[in-house]
């Protein structure tokens, strides 16, 4: 896996590291730390969780349409100024959120983070590896993206941690401090946008070793042009299906500690289970990273979307109608959700490059993220709604469940190869 042919450590893979640690702490903090702030924001400013779930909204909205600027911006200026910038933006709310005190602050704080964390999450690393791999694409997505599992683990547990100790405010200035300190140093250390950039292939071939040029490199760059890509059904059945993917998800990582802390656990505990969840993610996403290097992307993620669905319906049957209130039924749901989770992210940008080709990956990826956004919205309103009215997640649980349905049946009628011979012709 290092270069072919001088035997040294391929340059890629110091780029799957740099992402790793951007990743770690971004979607770590980002995707997956929010809900252990739920309750206590509840209890001590006195906001509705309805209204609470409305902020993570604005944020999956800014998220999500800033999605296609991002990826327009990382091809026009390079990922290390993108990255770079995003990153000083998102960290800098999050010191600023430490000192809220009106719910119009924690809108506005949030919908700003929305914008900096689509610029230091998935866009711009997924992005890279694309760049940098092409034999070796699914294995270096899997462990680039094992980052967002152990951030997963790791982050929400270190936020309750502080919030238990210090308080919610100092939590939100800690992680702040994190993310500008641990981001902004290895990207501008050790990001490099493309191969080219240093005169190589992906996969680590050099240009004297192919006797080719940079800008005979550069065209072998292949792919559909984003308008055509638009205008296919593969776009849209990917965009449907994350969109219903990433309803249910969302859903999940804000309530799900408030869900099993409103049962009786504690949110020590609740934290400790759902921060499994995500650091089994990382083993589902080395895994299934590996397999797609081997097997059909859009089989493998048909079957991740519907394991999503067997996770919920163990939370249904056993946590809820039995009663199950230990790990008995938690550690089951964590097992089979983290695989899933990790399987779907790593599997999405290898079925993008396979339907799509590279050339204007960045950008098609980014229009994606509009699914993002609506999914995010939905979401946290649905379960956070519903909780409000009835005192109970039921409702939204069997909504999130036939929604993950709903993703693996768009997945299964795509065909990836479909358009393959308007690109690699070229």
């Amino acid at each position: 896996m290092g270069n072919e042919n001088s035997g040294k450590i391929f340059y890629g893979w110091w780029i799957v590291a740099a992402s790793f640690v951007i990743i770690f702490f971004s979607a770590g903090i980002v995707f997956y730390s929010f809900g252990v702030f739920l309750k206590p924001l509840e209890a001590d400013l006195g906001w509705t969780r309805t209204q609470i779930n409305l902020a993570v909204a604005a944020w999956a909205l800014m998220f999500g349409f800033s999605g296609p600027i991002i990826g327009v911006f990382f091809q026009k200026y390079g990922a290390r100024k993108v990255i770079a910038i995003c990153a000083a933006f998102t960290g800098g709310c999050y010191l600023l959120l430490s000192g809220m005190s009106q719910i119009q602050y924690l809108f506005l704080s949030m919908a700003v983070i929305g914008v900096g964390s689509a610029g230091i999450t998935l866009i711009p690393n997924q992005t890279l590896i694309s760049n940098w791999f092409n034999k070796y694409r699914g294995r270096a997505m899997g462990v680039m993206m094992m980052g967002i599992g152990f951030g997963g683990l790791a982050m929400p547990q270190v936020a309750n941690y502080i919030i238990e100790s210090y308080g919610w405010r100092t939590s939100f200035r800690v992680l702040g401090i994190l993310l500008l300190v641990s981001i902004i140093p290895v990207t501008l250390l050790l990001v490099r946008t493309r191969p080219s950039d240093l005169g190589l292939q992906p996969d680590g071939i050099s240009h004297d070793d192919t006797g080719e040029s940079g800008s005979s490199t550069a065209q072998k760059i292949v792919g559909l042009p984003v308008k055509r890509a638009i205008r296919t059904p593969s776009f849209w059945l990917l965009f449907v299906a994350f969109m219903l993917l990433v309803f249910g998800e969302s859903g999940l990582t804000v309530n799900f500690v408030a869900f099993l802390d409103d049962a009786g656990l504690s949110s020590q505990k609740a934290a400790f289970f759902w921060g499994l969840a995500a650091g089994i993610s990382a083993a589902g996403r080395l895994g299934f990273g590996f397999l797609a290097d081997r097997w059909n992307p859009k089989n493998l993620m048909a079957m991740t979307h519907g394991l999503h669905a067997v996770a919920v319906a163990i939370l249904l049957v056993f946590f809820l109608g039995m009663g199950i209130h230990s790990g008995a039924s938690l550690f089951p749901f964590s097992l089979i959700y983290g695989l899933s989770l990790g399987g779907s992210a790593v599997l999405l940008p290898v079925m993008v490059g396979r339907c799509f080709g590279l050339a204007h990956f960045s950008k098609v990826l980014g229009l994606l993220m509009s699914g993002f956004a609506l999914g995010v919205v939905g979401g946290p309103l649905l379960a956070g709604g519903l909780f409000d009215r009835t005192g109970s997640y039921r409702l939204a649980l069997i909504i999130f469940a036939i929604g993950f349905i709903g993703a693996s049946a768009a997945i299964a009628l795509i065909d990836p190869d479909k358009y393959r011979d308007e690109f690699t012709s070229e």
